[in-house]
């Protein structure tokens, strides 16, 4: 048997529960992964879904099965190998969750439904409405990470998702989930 190397044996301390192992093959793979990704993504989808999203759920999934003993790997080209392949499925499930029923890309006007909050805010509201709306917002967001207030603020602003974004240093995926996660607590509200 060959001396395992050095990517192999960082597998092997991942799954004795060294944090560190999981970092390094991370940040040892995570670029190219990206790339690969993003050569499964199309086009259509830019705006929403990035290689770097696709690789924080490949390499949750790598290391959770990892840990659970599902995976034999006995050289670095195994592993990567492994990886572009959960790299591969996941890109292409990601597409087809993007393009189906509602949430179809092929099928958002300009704006679409993210503008909602825009929309809302067209005209100053009256004292009464002012309050109500107040009241809605601290019920919209009790028990919400910061990052939530921020995204509804920089919204009800009219930045766009991309600004929110890059102003926030997050994805534009991670301020659609916070601005998706809002909408369906204002609905159930209602």
């Amino acid at each position: 048997m060959t001396e395992p190397t050095p990517l192999t044996s960082l597998v092997q301390r991942h799954r004795q529960g060294d944090p560190d192992a999981a970092a390094e093959l991370f940040a040892y793979y995570a670029r190219r992964l990206s790339r690969v990704a993003e050569q499964f993504i199309s086009r259509k989808l830019a705006g929403r879904l990035e290689g770097d999203d696709v690789v924080q759920s490949v390499f949750r999934t790598f290391f959770r099965r990892c840990t659970e003993g599902e995976f034999q790997i006995d050289s670095s080209a195994q592993l990567w190998q492994l990886l572009v392949k959960i790299t591969i499925l996941k890109a292409r499930a990601q597409g087809r969750r993007h393009t189906a029923a509602q949430r179809d890309v092929r099928v958002e006007q300009a704006g679409g439904d993210a503008d909602w909050l825009a929309a809302a805010t067209d005209r100053e509201p009256g004292p009464e409405e002012a309050v109500i709306l107040l009241d809605q917002i601290e019920a919209l967001l009790q028990g919400l990470p910061a990052l939530h207030c921020r995204v509804l603020e920089l919204r009800l602003s009219g930045h766009s998702v991309a600004e929110i974004a890059a102003q926030l240093n997050v994805a534009r995926q991670t301020v659609y989930r916070a601005m998706s996660l809002l909408q369906q607590r204002l609905k159930q509200s209602v």
